[in-house]
């Protein structure tokens, strides 16, 4: 997300030496993820009066192995620990999740067979133990488990944002905390950084503890608009706007302490290869 002729292009680089030793590839993506030599890369095909979402899965050389298309303008992505599923977010109406007109359509991917397991929006939705069910269900930012069979995601409906958890093989989705967006779990499987809605079009980046429930803002006050990806158990990374229209990956401590640095200058969509 630089000026110059990689513009848009994915890069890679040693953790420890980002600023000096980024190695662009030759492929181009508005959202990129990496787990288990595997990788799902999200571009956008614009048409007359449309706009489509090409999905490609690519190896551990960014090779492309498998392609999907979807109607819709890309948005977040990620794939399980284990590299056997990734899911992706559209929008098909809406640009913003501050858009209270938004609609939006997540894929779960086999990334074996390339293939697609489902829309979320074919799983039944569990809320106090009762079924409910509702025609304005939106859901996004998927982010799953090291059991790449469970995951947590948005689901959004009647104007509320839910942080539900979705088991595939069972086809369910329970809700189990209101106020989260594109929650992002922590390597160690007790904490999700999330964005929390402050005011319109208005992000700030926060942490909850699973066992307790008990949210903890971080020390970036600027609206953070992204699915945030963990560095490690104690650092969450994000992008944030570096001089519109280009972006800059920072990081900050997961516990609310110290401040917000810059990781990755004029970049965009980290993926932490673990």
């Amino acid at each position: 997300m630089r000026e110059s002729p990689d513009l848009g292009k994915v890069e890679y680089a040693p953790l420890d030496d980002i600023t000096d030793h980024r190695t662009p590839v030759d492929l181009r993506c508005e959202r990129i993820y990496f787990a288990a030599d595997h990788g799902i890369c999200l571009r956008r095909e614009v048409h007359i009066l449309t706009a489509q979402t090409v999905a490609t899965i690519v190896d551990a050389n960014f090779q492309p192995q498998f392609t999907l298309r979807n109607d819709g303008i890309p948005s977040r992505a990620r794939i399980s620990p284990d590299g056997r599923l990734a899911a992706f977010t559209v929008f098909l109406t809406g640009h913003s999740y501050g858009d209270a007109q938004l609609s939006t359509a997540t894929l779960l991917l086999d990334m074996e067979h390339g293939t697609t397991i489902a829309n979320l929006e074919q799983f039944q939705v569990l809320q106090d133990g009762k079924v409910i069910k509702a025609p304005d269900f939106n859901y996004w930012g998927v982010t799953f488990q090291r059991d790449s069979n469970l995951f947590y995601a948005t689901l959004r409906t009647g104007g509320v944002n839910y942080l539900v958890h979705g088991d595939i093989k069972a086809r369910t989705m329970t809700i189990i905390y209101k106020g989260v967006e594109c929650p992002s779990l922590s390597p160690d499987g007790k904490r999700i950084a999330f964005k929390k809605l402050i005011s319109r079009n208005n992000w700030r980046l926060t942490v909850l503890d699973l066992a307790t429930l008990q949210e903890t803002p971080l020390a970036e006050t600027k609206s953070v608009d992204d699915q945030a990806e963990w560095l490690d158990n104690h650092h969450v990374l994000y992008a944030l706007v570096d001089g519109a229209p280009w972006m800059s990956v920072m990081v900050v401590p997961s516990d609310g302490s110290g401040q917000p640095q810059i990781f990755a200058k004029g970049a965009t969509s980290p993926a932490v290869v673990r």
